[in-house]
This record gives C-alpha cells, structure tokens and sequence, in this order.
C-alpha cells in the first residue's frame, strides 16, 4: 500500500529518476515544479546539506537534455525553512541577512542553467516573513531582470489576494515578472488544528471551497 501511495504522489526518489519519470507528462506539454520532501533544518549542518540537495537538483534540470522548445521548462521549489535553522518571526534579523545571503547562492547558479526557482509556502505565521526576505532577494542584482523567480501562493489563505496584489504592484515597480504557482490546500490542516489549539475564534484560511 505504501509503495502504491509513494508512486502516486511522490515522482521519484531522487531528482534524475523525477526527470526521468516526468517525460511522459512532459510530451503532453506538462511542466513541473520539482520539490524535495521533508526539509526542515534543524541544524545549520541540515541547512548546508539541504542547500546542497538544491544546488545538485537545479544542476540536473539545468543539465536535463529534454528538448527546451517541446514544453515549459521546469523549476526547482526551494523551502526558507529548509536554509535555515531558525526561519522565524523572533529571529528576522538574522533571516534578512544569512539567510537572504545563502539564498542568492542558489539563485544565481539556476540563472545561469536557465532554472527558474519558486519559493515555497510556509506556515501562515511567517507569510510576512517570506514576503520581506523575498522583496529583498528579488530586488537584488542577482535576480533583477531574471524573470525566474517566484513564490507559491495559498490560495486556500484568506490573505491569497492582498499577497498576489503586492506581487503585481512589485512586478510592475522593477518591470519584471514573477512565476506564481498556485497551490490549494499546503499546511491547510495544520493551520485549522493549530488555531483550535489557541482556542482561537477564526482561522487564516478558508474553510469551505
């Protein structure tokens, strides 16, 4: 049963067997967005051993001998959590500035391989988070004129709208684009059991489709 589940949901076991296993969606003009599971660092080792998980990833699309004009090409998502160990509110500061270093570091080798990189939904609680560090990385000269890097957006989060009229008005402020990719339901449980932990009165996303 769970090798049935695991074939069904998760592409492959590792980036060349995704790129392998992703042709056949890719011939029908598909593309993908590839997303490693189960990063969280702890440590500041998981977040050296996850940034270099990433840099192998956007090397093996970069390097990907699919035809380029038969479909979209694809992305590589990379998680903030996942680059460092304390991606949090109380610790801003430092998320500003070592983690905005250490994401430039990825950005600039998939610019160069041609590999757009797509932010990836975090806990509502650090959505503001994700937007400041990524309104800084974005207007750094590393990504300026890019058009290939981009955020994923909730739209299950009553905050959805406001968020992708920031990004419009960001786009339209530095003249490039930014991908979005919409996702329905990341983390929505979480953020339900959370709040009914708090006893909280409402929940920050929407409960009925």
């Amino acid at each position: 049963a769970m090798a049935i589940m695991g074939k069904q949901f998760v592409l492959g076991r590792d980036i060349d067997e995704a790129l392998k296993n992703a042709r056949e969606y890719r011939d029908m003009g598909y593309s993908y967005s590839f997303d490693m599971l189960g990063e969280a660092a702890m440590t500041e080792d998981d977040a050296r051993r996850y940034l270099d998980d990433y840099l192998r990833a956007i090397d093996a699309v970069g390097n990907d001998t699919y035809p380029r004009g038969k479909a979209p090409a694809p992305s590589i998502s990379i998680k903030l959590s996942a680059l460092h160990p304390r991606y949090e509110v109380a610790q801003e500061h430092r998320v500003m500035t070592e983690l905005a270093d250490t994401l430039v570091s990825p950005l600039k080798t998939a610019r160069s391989k041609g590999v757009s990189i797509t932010i990836d939904a975090e806990e509502m609680d650090r959505l503001e988070l994700s937007l400041k560090l990524f309104e800084k990385v974005y207007k750094d000269p590393a990504t300026k004129g890019w058009g290939g890097f981009g955020m994923v957006i909730q739209a299950y989060s009553k905050r959805a709208l406001p968020v992708l009229c920031w990004l419009n008005k960001l786009g339209k402020e530095q003249g490039d684009e930014i991908p979005i990719r919409l996702v329905k339901g990341a983390y929505w449980d979480t953020e339900i059991k959370i709040c009914q932990q708090l006893g909280l009165d409402g929940y920050p996303v929407f409960t009925r489709k």
